[in-house]
């Protein structure tokens, strides 16, 4: 199935699906971004290495699974399920539930997911793009 040309909605709603979780995690992201690179992935989130924990890794990585078979195309998903099984992740019992765990962090901050989604429309984010994006607007102070 050939892909979306690059700032693809759908491919920022699966990357800041990683993005949301990974944060909620406690990983520190270094960017995010959109593009076709020579191996063919349309996008990508870099994470700092430190801190790096095996669950937290893993179900970063399961929330581009989760979001693709509840939103979008389960095809898509192929990356992040092959990375799952380098990772030793083995049967579908392990990895669906890593996708409910990351699904249930998702929809508990749609608003965030739906700001990232929108600002890696149009154009890629550094880690504090997303801080601010996170937090999302500031109330207007009344004098």
């Amino acid at each position: 199935m050939p892909r979306t040309p690059a700032r693809s909605l759908q491919d920022a709603q699966h990357e800041a699906a990683h993005v949301v979780v990974g944060l909620a995690l406690g990983l520190r992201l270094s960017r995010v971004w959109l593009g076709q690179d020579p191996d063919g992935t349309y996008g990508w989130t870099e994470w700092h290495p430190k801190p790096w924990h095996r669950e937290a890794d893993l179900l970063m990585t399961a929330a581009g699974i989760a979001w693709e078979r509840e939103c979008g195309d389960l095809e898509w998903a192929g990356d992040d399920l092959r990375y799952l099984r380098r990772k030793g992740v083995r049967g579908n019992a392990p990895v669906r539930t890593l996708e409910r765990a990351a699904w249930a962090i998702l929809t508990s901050r749609p608003g965030v997911h739906a700001r990232v989604t929108r600002a890696l429309v149009d154009r890629d984010l550094t880690e504090a793009d997303v801080k601010a994006i996170a937090q999302g607007p500031r109330p207007r102070r009344v004098r």
